[in-house]
């Protein structure tokens, strides 16, 4: 049982609390079972925070859902991205039927040691109040660690859009709004894939806009070595800061 960072702020507000201090980060997995394909299992992760209030529960304050595919299988992998919202499908050029592409197993040498799965981290969100502390970098890095001993890594690092498009867009538009709008997202794409860099991720070759990763080397372990005092975090938020706060998305939204 957890709380929501609105019951959390009505609790502190009963107890006489004017702020509220959270620590000791968490990860709990559930999974959703969105596939019905032997090689896909969709996953949701929960990032959960202890409070400073006696006998209240924990708080969840982020999220990632993300998918394990299981390589060598009889199903396609183009067919499991296609099953999937978010963007899992810009990833099917880097598979080839149902193991990795070449040029894949060639940069991360997946071929010289044992790669059964791949991880696909797709949305990972963090509260407002408490970004900046790199609980979602901790988040992705402890899920991989736990839910990938040995395998492979790939994600898309697109920014999550904070509105829907408008239909009518792509009618007498302004060319140079088209065009500043294109360098933003490139700049945006760019930041995010510096972000995801922390977790040991790097550019795949043969597709500059992905980013991967094998866990059977070293990088998955030296970003978690990096990253461990986030174990140690502890953020103090303001009743109107938890009341203010965008709840994370539940697995099946």
């Amino acid at each position: 049982m957890s709380l929501s960072l609105a019951a959390l702020a009505d609790l502190a507000e009963e107890e006489g609390q004017g702020t509220v201090e959270l620590f000791a980060p968490r990860v709990r997995f559930r999974s959703v079972g969105h596939s019905d394909l032997d090689a896909c299992l969709d996953w949701f992760a929960e990032l959960v925070m202890t409070v400073d209030i006696d006998d209240a529960d924990d708080v969840v304050v982020g999220s990632l859902d993300f998918t394990v595919i299981r390589l060598g299988t009889q199903d396609p992998i183009a067919l499991c991205l296609d099953q999937f919202d978010g963007d899992h499908e810009m990833l099917a050029g880097l598979f080839d039927g149902n193991q990795l592409a070449e040029q894949v197993e060639e940069q991360f040498e997946t071929l010289t040691v044992v790669t059964e799965a791949v991880l696909i981290p797709n949305i990972a969100f963090v509260t407002e109040p408490l970004r900046g502390h790199d609980l979602g970098l901790w988040l992705v890095t402890e899920t991989i660690h736990r839910m990938l001993p040995t395998g492979m890594v790939l994600m898309w690092p697109y920014p999550v859009l904070g509105t829907d498009p408008d239909p009518n867009a792509g009618f007498d538009s302004d060319p140079d709004a088209d065009s500043a709008q294109i360098t933003a997202l490139d700049s945006a794409i760019g930041r995010l894939a510096d972000h995801f860099g922390r977790c040991g991720l790097t550019p795949v070759e043969s597709a500059p806009w992905a980013l991967g990763m094998s866990t059977a080397f070293e990088a998955l372990r030296v970003a978690r070595s990096g990253l461990g005092v986030v174990r140690a975090a502890a953020v103090s938020l303001t009743l109107e800061q938890l009341r203010a706060a965008s709840p994370p998305p539940a697995p099946d939204e």
